[in-house]
């Protein structure tokens, strides 16, 4: 039991607790309603071990978003990476991570929409969603750049992966929002019956 006690104590243990906490407390209160106390709160410890590991709210809330925002992009680059599918193939497993009950849910969403908020006066903040943006493409561009290869047409593969980037995270949001009035199932086949449209088309011009 002690070595167990002595392994949560752990600072890099107690720094990813607190990093979490966030996430947590802005899923459970919003913007407006987390701070410091809440976080510490819902966590059982004092705000002083907080300002400890961190540099006040806003070094929090940065820190926060980035590990979020790298987990994100880990589990996507596992899945556009995996060459032994075809791209097409790990374009329809994007759709499904998109769209899993893990990724869209209350919380998520909730979290998400928190960092936003607080990135509108926090530079630092909105810095690290342009900077998450661009990552976000760059990988969606390869992928992209594959399926073009695999479907011999000829289209802008930054354009594409953009606009791509775009209608899924819009798609998203909204399935997020209203759960119970768009389908997951629904939504993922509408997103490819597009790209296969847009795809014909482009094989047409």
């Amino acid at each position: 039991m002690a070595n167990q006690k002595r392994q949560r104590l752990n600072p890099e243990d107690r720094r990813r607790l607190m990093l979490q906490g966030a996430r947590d407390s802005l899923a459970k209160y919003g913007a407006q309603g987390t701070g410091v106390r809440e976080i510490c709160k819902d966590l059982g410890v004092s705000p002083g071990l907080l300002t400890h590991y961190f540099n006040g709210k806003d070094s929090l809330f940065l820190e926060a978003y980035q590990d979020m925002a790298k987990q994100y992009l880990a589990e996507v680059r596992a899945i556009t990476g995996n060459t032994e599918l075809s791209a097409e193939e790990r374009l329809k497993q994007l759709f499904q991570l998109y769209f899993s009950n893990e990724w869209s849910n209350d919380g998520v969403i909730g979290t998400y929409t928190g960092f936003w908020s607080l990135s509108q006066t926090n530079p630092a903040l909105k810095s690290a969603f342009e900077e998450t943006f661009q990552q976000q493409r760059a990988v969606f561009e390869l992928l992209i750049r594959d399926l073009i290869e695999e479907r011999g047409i000829s289209v802008d593969s930054e354009t594409f992966a953009t606009f791509l980037l775009v209608l899924l995270e819009g798609v998203w949001f909204e399935s997020c929002l209203n759960p119970k009035a768009v389908d997951k199932v629904q939504v993922q086949a509408f997103c490819w019956d597009w790209l296969e449209c847009y795809m014909a088309a482009k094989s047409t011009a």
